[in-house]
């Protein structure tokens, strides 16, 4: 899991053609067939300026004059004598044919303009002083070198009905341990809930993560077994005295910053050592604008707990507004499949500073937010800016009395976004992926980083597809899966090499992009903490970055990244 490098990209919207079909007649399929006389297209999806012409296959050239074309909805989609159809705008109908008193249908679905990625037309930075991966070019820190080696890298691997079932899936399968928010029961028992947290921090946190360690470092001070020991019977009594009843109503609420979701109620950071470089009660963290369901607050008032889309934890109370209803609350989130919608697709967006908005004043949005557009019938200045050149959006602030209040902010027409959910194609999953190479890793997402997982799971959220949380929830996702575990090496290249670029590859605590092959080596990108070079002869380093690397590369065992690989996941193809 993890994050950065700012390859600019321009997003444009192209006008794409998709095709399926299944015929409809007032005598059915059969009928149709019968008569030898079908039309060519049963079922099409267009979009707004696109042509297409239909046919009755199997007819003479009289009853080709014969045949009478009509539309259901001429403002939809129009239809000439001759059978060329033409989308005018957004929305369905259907085509009839009529010859001889039967009548053959095609039903066609305008949809809105796809969005994708394209290169920039200017030449990448000069490799100055990088170093890279011994077994890694200057060329291959491109995105275009690898997706060109795909030779349909624009085909949609995934249109939108497909991520929406492929989410329900995903949410469905236990193992992957995700929250269907949008349906979870809002009424409990918050005594047995705090009773509950209560034991788990002393179980798991106390007992198990940390275990028999006799010294443990908070925000960089040694505590030994009794410091420990106090410090968590502070925690445990600020959960017991949190006001609860039996019955309780959960709350809808909207992150307002990036925050931090830990194991227990704490901000400080918890390490190993005087250096270890994680914070090792940290879960996840949650972009401006997701979703939470919060559950109990502590007694003070500092932290609440919350259920997110893929894990629960602890976040700080002042990170998250409250929304008065269910429809409040979708409103401000729930926007896949819409067009009025900016994703962040670079490594990371910085609000202006102003000092009229505190609220949003440089304010951090990383990769993969989701924000709604503000209408254009809405749009007005921002403190003393007028909106020119600029995005505005609408951002999720905390109120005084802790509700939420949509703020109007810019975002520069120069910075990394999409305005829509890009086409997942390999294309567009390689570029974003490449959007942070460079930036550093944090454990669980800390220091507003991301470790391996989170930053797979933000290069597919920008697409609109869900994921699981960490490495081996995202194993267990209802796609397609090889399980490499029992291979030999030799096999297990050639299963990886069949993958399609833009695939997970995962060993047991680490998981990764697969790029693609060159020059008989497997390449991915991943958000790394350390590794060692293919010989192992310099040692361990501890890289801390969104990287490209061969899995000839060495873990500290010694064996390679291929030798230790056990699944190949596909998110975006159906389990076979």
């Amino acid at each position: 899991m993890n994050v950065k490098n700012r390859q600019a990209k321009v997003i444009i919207p192209v006008f794409v053609m998709v095709l399926a079909l299944t015929v409809f007649t007032d005598n059915g399929a059969a009928a149709s067939a019968a008569a030898g006389i079908a039309i060519s297209r049963t079922q099409t999806t267009l979009y707004p300026g696109d042509s297409e012409t239909l046919v009755l296959n199997n007819t003479t050239a009289s009853q080709k004059r014969s045949i009478k074309w009509k539309s259901s909805k001429k403002a939809v989609v129009s239809v000439t004598k001759k059978g060329k159809i033409t989308a005018k705008k957004v929305g369905k109908a259907k085509i009839s044919a009529r010859l001889s008193g039967r009548k053959y249908t095609c039903s066609v679905t305008v949809k809105s303009p796809k969005v994708t990625y394209v290169e920039p037309t200017k030449a990448p930075a000069a490799e100055g002083n990088q170093l890279f991966q011994s077994e890694v070019s200057k060329k291959m820190t491109s995105p275009a070198y690898w997706y060109n080696k795909v030779k349909d890298h624009d085909a949609v691997l995934m249109d939108r009905d497909d991520i929406i079932r492929q989410n329900e899936l995903n949410i469905k399968e236990a193992a992957t341990h995700m929250n269907d928010l949008v349906n979870m029961n809002l009424s409990y028992n918050s005594d047995d809930s705090k009773a509950s947290l209560s034991k788990a921090l002393m179980s798991e946190v106390r007992g198990d993560r940390i275990g028999t360690r006799t010294t443990i470092y908070r925000d960089g001070k040694a505590l030994d077994t009794a410091a420990i020991d106090a410090w968590f019977a502070e925690m445990k009594a600020n959960i017991d005295n949190a006001v609860t009843s039996a019955a309780d109503t959960k709350k809808y609420g909207i992150c307002v910053r990036r925050a931090d979701v830990g194991m227990a109620p704490t901000a400080d950071t918890v390490g190993w050592s005087a250096t270890d470089p994680d914070s090792e009660f940290i879960n996840s963290a949650l972009n401006v604008n997701e979703p939470v369901i919060t559950g109990i607050t502590t007694a003070d008032g500092k932290f609440t707990y919350v259920y997110t889309l893929n894990c629960n934890g602890w976040v700080l109370s002042e990170n998250i507004a409250i929304c008065d209803s269910k429809e409040e609350w979708k409103a401000q989130w729930d926007l896949f499949g819409k067009d009025d919608v900016l994703i962040v697709t670079g490594s990371h967006v910085q609000l202006e500073k102003s000092d009229f908005i505190p609220s949003t004043s440089g304010l951090d949005l990383y990769f993969g937010t989701i924000l709604p557009l503000v209408p254009k019938s809405a749009l007005t200045g921002v403190a003393e800016r007028y909106p020119w050149y600029s995005y505005s959006v609408y951002i999720p602030v905390r109120g005084t009395d802790g509700k939420m209040v949509r703020q109007i902010a810019m975002i520069a027409s120069n910075q990394n976004v999409s305005i829509g959910f890009p086409e997942m194609t390999v294309r567009n999953l390689i570029t974003a992926a490449f959007n942070c190479l460079g930036d550093r890793y944090g454990w669980g997402g800390m220091l507003g980083a991301m470790d391996c997982s989170l930053y797979t799971r933000n290069i597919y959220r920008i697409f609109g597809l869900e994921i699981a949380r960490n490495t081996s929830w995202q194993t267990a996702m209802p796609c397609l899966r090889t399980d490499l575990s029992a291979m030999t090496e030799a096999d297990k290249k050639k299963a990886i090499s069949k993958a399609t670029p833009g695939s997970l590859l995962m060993f047991p605590g680490h998981i990764t992009m697969y790029l693609g092959d060159d020059g008989g080596k497997q390449y991915v990108i991943s958000d790394v903490g350390s590794l060692a070079e293919s010989t192992g002869e310099d040692g361990v380093k501890s890289v801390y970055a969104v990287s490209i690397n061969s899995l000839n590369v060495r873990r500290r065992s010694g064996n390679t990244w291929l030798q230790d690989m056990t699944w190949v996941v596909t998110p975006f193809e159906s389990a076979k």
